[in-house]
Protein backbone atom coordinates (compact mmCIF):
# COMPACT_ATOMS: atom_id res chain seq x y z
CA UNK A 1 0.00 0.00 0.00
CA UNK A 2 2.48 2.30 0.98
CA UNK A 3 4.99 1.51 -2.03
CA UNK A 4 1.72 2.44 -4.37
CA UNK A 5 1.29 5.76 -2.61
CA UNK A 6 5.04 6.67 -3.50
CA UNK A 7 4.39 5.49 -7.23
CA UNK A 8 1.58 7.56 -7.32
CA UNK A 9 3.05 10.51 -5.68
CA UNK A 10 5.64 9.85 -8.33
CA UNK A 11 3.39 9.74 -11.23
CA UNK A 12 1.96 13.09 -10.27
CA UNK A 13 4.91 14.96 -10.42
CA UNK A 14 5.96 13.53 -13.07
CA UNK A 15 2.39 14.62 -14.56
CA UNK A 16 2.58 18.17 -12.77
CA UNK A 17 6.24 18.49 -14.17
CA UNK A 18 5.28 18.08 -18.02
CA UNK A 19 2.63 20.60 -17.22
CA UNK A 20 4.63 23.19 -15.77
CA UNK A 21 6.54 23.24 -19.29
CA UNK A 22 9.11 20.73 -18.39
CA UNK A 23 10.25 19.82 -22.18
CA UNK A 24 13.24 19.05 -23.41
CA UNK A 25 14.07 21.28 -25.93
CA UNK A 26 17.23 19.16 -27.30
CA UNK A 27 15.09 18.38 -30.64
CA UNK A 28 14.90 22.26 -31.33
CA UNK A 29 18.39 23.22 -30.25
CA UNK A 30 19.67 20.77 -32.69
CA UNK A 31 17.60 22.03 -35.50
CA UNK A 32 18.90 25.41 -34.74
CA UNK A 33 22.33 24.67 -34.24
CA UNK A 34 22.28 22.79 -38.24
CA UNK A 35 19.96 26.20 -39.75
CA UNK A 36 22.73 28.50 -38.30
CA UNK A 37 26.01 26.49 -39.22
CA UNK A 38 24.05 26.42 -43.10
CA UNK A 39 23.58 30.05 -43.05
CA UNK A 40 26.99 30.98 -42.13
CA UNK A 41 29.46 28.85 -44.51
CA UNK A 42 28.86 29.31 -48.19
CA UNK A 43 30.62 33.05 -49.13
CA UNK A 44 31.90 31.60 -52.13
CA UNK A 45 28.14 30.70 -53.49
CA UNK A 46 26.63 34.04 -52.46
CA UNK A 47 29.15 36.09 -54.54
CA UNK A 48 29.27 33.20 -57.47
CA UNK A 49 27.00 34.93 -59.32
CA UNK A 50 28.80 37.66 -59.71
CA UNK A 51 32.29 35.91 -60.14
CA UNK A 52 31.14 33.62 -62.52
CA UNK A 53 29.59 36.82 -64.86
CA UNK A 54 33.38 38.19 -65.15
CA UNK A 55 34.93 34.94 -65.64
CA UNK A 56 31.97 34.79 -68.89
CA UNK A 57 32.68 37.59 -69.94
CA UNK A 58 36.72 37.30 -69.80
CA UNK A 59 36.26 34.17 -71.64
CA UNK A 60 33.84 35.98 -74.33
CA UNK A 61 36.73 38.34 -74.94
CA UNK A 62 39.36 35.92 -75.67
CA UNK A 63 36.50 34.38 -78.26
CA UNK A 64 36.61 37.56 -79.90
CA UNK A 65 40.36 38.16 -80.35
CA UNK A 66 40.05 34.65 -81.54
CA UNK A 67 37.56 35.60 -84.28
CA UNK A 68 40.01 38.44 -85.03
CA UNK A 69 37.70 40.90 -83.55
CA UNK A 70 38.54 44.19 -82.63
CA UNK A 71 38.33 44.35 -78.73
CA UNK A 72 38.27 47.14 -76.07
CA UNK A 73 41.54 47.31 -74.16
CA UNK A 74 41.86 45.02 -70.98
CA UNK A 75 41.64 48.14 -68.36
CA UNK A 76 38.55 49.59 -70.65
CA UNK A 77 37.02 45.68 -71.04
CA UNK A 78 37.04 45.11 -67.28
CA UNK A 79 35.23 47.92 -66.39
CA UNK A 80 32.97 47.18 -69.12
CA UNK A 81 32.73 43.85 -67.63
CA UNK A 82 31.95 45.27 -64.36
CA UNK A 83 29.27 47.20 -65.55
CA UNK A 84 27.57 44.27 -67.16
CA UNK A 85 27.67 42.07 -64.07
CA UNK A 86 27.01 45.04 -61.45
CA UNK A 87 23.49 43.75 -61.10
CA UNK A 88 24.62 40.45 -59.75
CA UNK A 89 27.38 41.79 -56.96
CA UNK A 90 23.83 43.45 -55.67
CA UNK A 91 22.21 39.88 -56.18
CA UNK A 92 25.14 38.68 -53.87
CA UNK A 93 24.71 40.82 -51.37
CA UNK A 94 21.03 40.53 -51.15
CA UNK A 95 21.80 36.24 -51.18
CA UNK A 96 24.31 36.66 -48.12
CA UNK A 97 21.92 38.83 -46.10
CA UNK A 98 18.90 36.57 -46.99
CA UNK A 99 21.31 33.82 -45.34
CA UNK A 100 22.19 36.06 -42.27
CA UNK A 101 18.57 36.06 -41.51
CA UNK A 102 18.28 32.43 -41.15
CA UNK A 103 21.47 32.90 -38.79
CA UNK A 104 19.38 35.69 -36.89
CA UNK A 105 16.50 33.10 -36.51
CA UNK A 106 18.72 30.05 -35.30
CA UNK A 107 19.93 32.72 -32.91
CA UNK A 108 17.18 33.71 -31.67
CA UNK A 109 16.08 29.68 -30.76
CA UNK A 110 18.99 29.35 -28.84
CA UNK A 111 18.12 32.29 -27.07
CA UNK A 112 14.70 31.10 -26.09
CA UNK A 113 15.59 27.57 -25.57
CA UNK A 114 18.25 28.84 -22.91
CA UNK A 115 15.91 31.38 -21.25
CA UNK A 116 13.50 28.43 -21.45
CA UNK A 117 15.78 26.07 -19.47
CA UNK A 118 16.94 28.81 -17.06
CA UNK A 119 12.91 29.52 -16.26
CA UNK A 120 13.54 33.08 -16.84
CA UNK A 121 16.63 33.84 -15.27
CA UNK A 122 17.64 34.85 -18.59
CA UNK A 123 15.30 37.67 -19.59
CA UNK A 124 17.89 40.00 -20.23
CA UNK A 125 19.48 38.56 -23.04
CA UNK A 126 21.15 40.74 -25.32
CA UNK A 127 20.11 39.97 -28.90
CA UNK A 128 22.13 41.91 -31.56
CA UNK A 129 20.47 40.80 -34.77
CA UNK A 130 23.46 40.43 -38.09
CA UNK A 131 20.60 40.80 -40.94
CA UNK A 132 20.35 44.54 -42.02
CA UNK A 133 17.94 44.27 -45.05
CA UNK A 134 17.36 43.51 -49.10
CA UNK A 135 17.63 46.54 -51.04
CA UNK A 136 14.19 46.08 -52.37
CA UNK A 137 14.88 48.24 -55.65
CA UNK A 138 17.34 44.80 -56.28
CA UNK A 139 14.02 43.55 -57.99
CA UNK A 140 14.31 46.20 -60.76
CA UNK A 141 17.86 45.77 -61.22
CA UNK A 142 18.35 42.10 -61.20
CA UNK A 143 15.55 40.80 -63.78
CA UNK A 144 15.34 37.25 -62.45
CA UNK A 145 13.75 38.78 -59.19
CA UNK A 146 11.07 40.56 -60.72
CA UNK A 147 8.88 38.16 -60.06
CA UNK A 148 10.00 37.55 -56.35
CA UNK A 149 9.37 41.43 -55.16
CA UNK A 150 6.57 39.71 -52.68
CA UNK A 151 9.33 37.47 -51.04
CA UNK A 152 12.10 40.37 -51.14
CA UNK A 153 9.16 42.62 -49.07
CA UNK A 154 8.24 39.47 -46.73
CA UNK A 155 12.00 38.45 -45.75
CA UNK A 156 12.67 42.45 -45.11
CA UNK A 157 9.91 42.01 -42.09
CA UNK A 158 12.89 40.05 -40.47
CA UNK A 159 14.44 43.39 -39.60
CA UNK A 160 11.64 44.43 -37.27
CA UNK A 161 10.93 41.51 -36.15
CA UNK A 162 14.62 40.89 -35.19
CA UNK A 163 14.80 44.57 -33.93
CA UNK A 164 11.68 44.38 -31.53
CA UNK A 165 12.68 40.52 -30.45
CA UNK A 166 12.55 39.43 -26.50
CA UNK A 167 13.48 36.33 -25.04
CA UNK A 168 9.84 35.92 -23.23
CA UNK A 169 8.50 33.53 -25.50
CA UNK A 170 8.23 29.86 -26.11
CA UNK A 171 10.61 28.03 -28.81
CA UNK A 172 7.03 26.85 -30.05
CA UNK A 173 6.22 30.32 -30.69
CA UNK A 174 9.11 31.74 -32.36
CA UNK A 175 8.36 28.62 -35.05
CA UNK A 176 4.98 29.69 -35.29
CA UNK A 177 4.93 32.99 -35.62
CA UNK A 178 7.98 33.24 -37.94
CA UNK A 179 6.92 30.48 -40.66
CA UNK A 180 5.48 33.25 -43.25
CA UNK A 181 8.75 34.80 -43.34
CA UNK A 182 10.55 31.43 -43.03
CA UNK A 183 8.94 30.29 -46.08
CA UNK A 184 9.75 34.00 -48.00
CA UNK A 185 13.70 33.71 -46.83
CA UNK A 186 13.62 29.80 -48.37
CA UNK A 187 12.37 30.56 -51.51
CA UNK A 188 14.70 33.71 -52.63
CA UNK A 189 17.46 31.09 -51.56
CA UNK A 190 16.19 28.84 -54.10
CA UNK A 191 15.99 31.94 -56.54
CA UNK A 192 19.22 33.13 -56.13
CA UNK A 193 20.81 29.01 -56.51
CA UNK A 194 18.95 29.25 -59.63
CA UNK A 195 20.16 32.24 -60.66
CA UNK A 196 23.96 30.78 -59.66
CA UNK A 197 23.52 28.06 -61.90
CA UNK A 198 22.22 29.99 -65.29
CA UNK A 199 25.54 31.62 -64.64
CA UNK A 200 27.56 28.51 -64.43
CA UNK A 201 25.17 27.21 -67.40
CA UNK A 202 26.44 30.07 -69.67
CA UNK A 203 30.29 29.62 -68.16
CA UNK A 204 30.21 26.37 -69.37
CA UNK A 205 29.00 27.04 -72.74
CA UNK A 206 31.85 29.56 -73.12
CA UNK A 207 34.54 27.35 -72.17
CA UNK A 208 33.10 24.47 -74.35
CA UNK A 209 33.13 27.31 -77.28
CA UNK A 210 36.64 28.39 -76.78
CA UNK A 211 37.91 25.23 -76.77
CA UNK A 212 36.49 24.40 -79.89
CA UNK A 213 38.17 27.16 -81.58
CA UNK A 214 41.32 26.81 -80.08
CA UNK A 215 41.11 23.25 -81.46
CA UNK A 216 39.48 24.01 -84.84
CA UNK A 217 42.03 27.19 -85.47
CA UNK A 218 45.09 24.30 -84.09
CA UNK A 219 46.05 27.53 -81.91
CA UNK A 220 49.42 26.17 -80.33
CA UNK A 221 48.95 29.24 -77.22
CA UNK A 222 49.99 27.00 -74.56
CA UNK A 223 48.75 29.99 -72.25
CA UNK A 224 45.39 29.73 -74.29
CA UNK A 225 44.74 26.24 -73.37
CA UNK A 226 46.42 25.85 -70.11
CA UNK A 227 43.51 28.96 -69.13
CA UNK A 228 40.82 26.59 -70.38
CA UNK A 229 41.90 23.67 -68.39
CA UNK A 230 41.69 25.93 -65.42
CA UNK A 231 38.27 27.62 -66.45
CA UNK A 232 37.06 24.07 -66.40
CA UNK A 233 38.67 23.04 -63.36
CA UNK A 234 37.39 26.12 -61.98
CA UNK A 235 33.56 25.26 -62.99
CA UNK A 236 33.35 21.59 -61.55
CA UNK A 237 34.58 23.15 -58.13
CA UNK A 238 31.76 25.62 -58.37
CA UNK A 239 29.65 23.42 -59.40
CA UNK A 240 30.39 20.91 -56.98
CA UNK A 241 30.13 23.49 -54.35
CA UNK A 242 27.01 24.78 -55.52
CA UNK A 243 25.21 21.16 -55.36
CA UNK A 244 26.86 20.55 -52.04
CA UNK A 245 24.86 24.40 -51.07
CA UNK A 246 21.40 22.94 -52.45
CA UNK A 247 21.63 19.72 -50.79
CA UNK A 248 22.19 21.59 -47.59
CA UNK A 249 19.51 24.03 -48.09
CA UNK A 250 17.13 21.26 -48.84
CA UNK A 251 18.27 19.41 -45.50
CA UNK A 252 16.99 22.68 -43.62
CA UNK A 253 13.65 23.28 -45.79
CA UNK A 254 12.98 19.60 -44.64
CA UNK A 255 13.74 19.70 -41.03
CA UNK A 256 12.12 23.32 -40.85
CA UNK A 257 8.87 21.78 -42.50
CA UNK A 258 8.96 18.55 -39.27
CA UNK A 259 9.59 20.91 -36.78
CA UNK A 260 7.08 23.41 -38.10
CA UNK A 261 4.37 20.58 -38.25
CA UNK A 262 4.84 19.26 -35.16
CA UNK A 263 4.99 23.18 -33.30
CA UNK A 264 1.37 23.38 -34.94
CA UNK A 265 0.23 20.82 -32.09
CA UNK A 266 -1.19 22.07 -29.05
CA UNK A 267 1.72 19.46 -27.27
CA UNK A 268 4.31 19.41 -29.98
CA UNK A 269 6.12 16.26 -27.68
CA UNK A 270 9.48 18.00 -28.93
CA UNK A 271 11.17 14.91 -26.40
CA UNK A 272 9.96 12.64 -28.87
CA UNK A 273 12.88 9.94 -29.22
CA UNK A 274 12.37 9.67 -32.79
CA UNK A 275 11.99 12.93 -33.67
CA UNK A 276 15.30 14.15 -31.75
CA UNK A 277 16.77 11.44 -33.59
CA UNK A 278 15.56 13.19 -36.68
CA UNK A 279 16.84 16.64 -35.87
CA UNK A 280 20.43 14.83 -34.66
CA UNK A 281 20.86 13.54 -37.70
CA UNK A 282 20.06 16.65 -39.32
CA UNK A 283 22.50 18.43 -37.73
CA UNK A 284 25.37 15.69 -38.36
CA UNK A 285 24.42 16.26 -41.92
CA UNK A 286 24.69 19.80 -42.50
CA UNK A 287 27.80 19.62 -40.24
CA UNK A 288 29.20 16.94 -42.84
CA UNK A 289 28.27 18.84 -45.90
CA UNK A 290 29.61 22.32 -44.65
CA UNK A 291 32.86 20.28 -44.18
CA UNK A 292 32.61 18.99 -47.26
CA UNK A 293 32.04 22.60 -48.28
CA UNK A 294 35.12 24.32 -47.06
CA UNK A 295 37.09 20.94 -48.77
CA UNK A 296 36.15 22.04 -52.11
Amino acid sequence: MRLNKCLSLLVTAFIVGLASGCVNYQAVQDFGAGTGEFAGSYDNVFTGSYETCLSTNELKNIILDLGETPSKSPLTQYGSDKQICAPYKAEAEAFSQTSLALLDFSEALRLVIKRTELSGAFDKAQFVPQFSGIDENIADTVHELRAHRQEVITVNQWKDYFGSFYVQKSPQEVILENQPRMEATFALLNVFSDIYQVQLDNYGRNIKLLDTLLYETESRDAVKRTFVINQSKSLDRKQELLSNYNDSLNAVKESYHKIYERSELPNPHFNDPVFQAEMKEFLIRISTLVQEARII
